[in-house]
């Protein structure tokens, strides 16, 4: 069923009020309903029901579905206007954690131009073993970790250290990413403090590595 093409161009104009594109949104629908989605089907703004008893279901990024019902076609408008806000705010909410690993996965392809896989020395592995010492105990001091968190850390460290003598730099590095990320991930570290903590690691280790990996904007 599709809406009357005033009631369309009214939520053609609230789109733009919202301040969003509404090249961004399509129309659908089958018999009994109307379905405007935001570029993809997980967000989307069904129309149902009939002029003295309006449906609305709508979701908008990742919070769950909405079901309302409205008396008057200015009603279901206002849940026009919030799915619209939601939307928005969805769209101006940085992911914290995609940034994070985008960050991360920079640091590590400049490492990778700048290094060969080569094996650490007896002193790279010592120094290695020390540097990441430090940081452990910074991290403990910095963040509070608790005794559980700083087992699981300190088993992950052990298991990096034990690498050096086994792996290249370049296979290490990665190595060393990866299970860097999935501690910060399991502990439920703030986004920022799991930054922090991930390139802090990673800088002290750099000259080993063959690279003093640039500084990124914080925020």
């Amino acid at each position: 069923m599709e809406l009357e093409k005033w009631k369309r161009n009214q939520v053609f104009k609230a789109i733009q009020a919202a301040g969003l594109a509404p090249e961004g949104f399509g129309w659908d629908g089958g018999a009994d309903e109307s379905c405007i989605r935001y570029q993809s089907s997980e967000t989307y703004f069904v129309f149902g029901g009939v002029p003295g008893r309006y449906v609305a279901r709508y979701v908008a990024g990742d919070a769950p579905v909405e079901e309302r019902e409205a008396l008057s076609w200015e009603a279901q408008m206002r849940h026009v206007e919030r799915w619209l806000d939601a939307i928005k705010r969805d769209v101006e909410m940085p992911d914290l954690w995609s940034e994070l690993r985008r960050e991360t996965e920079l640091l590590g392809a400049a490492a990778d131009e700048a290094i060969e896989n080569t094996p650490f020395t007896p002193d790279e592995r010592e120094e290695i073993a020390e540097r990441l010492q430090e940081r452990r105990d910074y991290a403990r001091r910095t963040y509070s970790l608790s005794e559980e968190q700083m087992r699981v850390l300190d088993a992950k460290l052990d298991h990096l250290v034990d690498a050096t003598g086994r792996l290249g730099r370049t296979d290490w590095r990665g190595l060393f990413v990866g299970t860097m990320f999935a501690f910060v991930l399991t502990a439920a570290l703030p986004p920022e403090s799991a930054r922090h903590i991930l390139l802090t690691f990673l800088r002290s280790i750099g000259h080993i590595l063959g690279h003093g990996f640039p500084e990124l904007p914080s925020g």
